[in-house]
């Protein structure tokens, strides 16, 4: 297995150490509670007339940047569970798509990605998705000064995107992407899922444009959010 100490992928998956380590840290934890489905949900990033995400519960709205303000461009992720999975919708919009990165565990930070982060930091779990569809995935622990992050570790996520807009052609005014995934409860930790099951929870993203970070935000970040498994 592999092993990165503050350097490399460690630095990326490290809570403080990433670019969105510098968000307002917010007076009260924020919390959701996540609805239960009675199905599987079909991974393939197609939204129109999937009811299972047109509701707003379980959905952090607008994420928040380093002022408390909602992000630019908007941002936000919602959130299923059921059948032993967390199903996750994460919804960007964007003003350039930006990707390159296709080899798992490659530097999917330097693309337009999520973070996903569960665990209260003890032990945690860390996911980058791109636009991509590129994963990036490791296990967490803290050491003094930073984090050992042990990039064997999978995931076993399953994920779908959808790009409106023209990818790596800067300036033509693309509009969005989504993601679509499930990840297994049981590689998070959780294997007993029920109603009330807790989750320590955090997402957060940056938009890159021509190279460079321009709106960031997140939810959770800074003061963990936590999920709470619904009925």
């Amino acid at each position: 297995m592999r092993r990165l100490v503050a350097v490399g992928l460690g630095v990326i998956l490290a809570g403080g150490g990433g670019r969105t380590g510098a968000l307002a840290t917010p007076a009260v934890a924020p919390a959701l509670v996540v609805p239960r489905v009675e199905g599987a949900v079909k991974i393939d990033a197609e939204l129109e007339g999937k009811k299972v995400w047109e509701a707003d519960v379980g959905a952090t709205g607008n994420f928040k940047d380093a002022r408390g303000q909602g992000m630019v461009p908007y941002t936000e992720a919602k959130l299923r569970w059921g059948n032993g999975k967390l199903y996750l919708m994460l919804y960007a919009g964007d003003l350039d798509l930006e990707g390159r990165v296709r080899t798992r565990d490659g530097a999917v930070d330097q693309d337009d990605a999520f973070r996903l982060e569960f665990g209260d930091g003890s032990d945690t779990r860390v996911i980058w998705v791109s636009l991509l569809g590129t994963l990036a995935d490791a296990r967490c622990r803290p050491v003094p000064g930073g984090r050992v992050c042990d990039a064997g570790w999978n995931s076993h996520a399953r994920v779908a995107v959808d790009r409106d807009g023209t990818l790596n052609r800067i300036g033509d005014n693309d509009e969005e992407w989504v993601v679509e995934m499930a990840i297994p409860l049981a590689v998070l930790g959780v294997t007993n899922a029920r109603p009330g099951t807790r989750i320590a929870f955090a997402v957060s993203r940056c938009e890159i444009g021509n190279g460079r970070q321009r709106g960031c935000g997140g939810w959770g970040i800074g003061q963990r959010g936590w999920l709470t498994l619904g009925r």
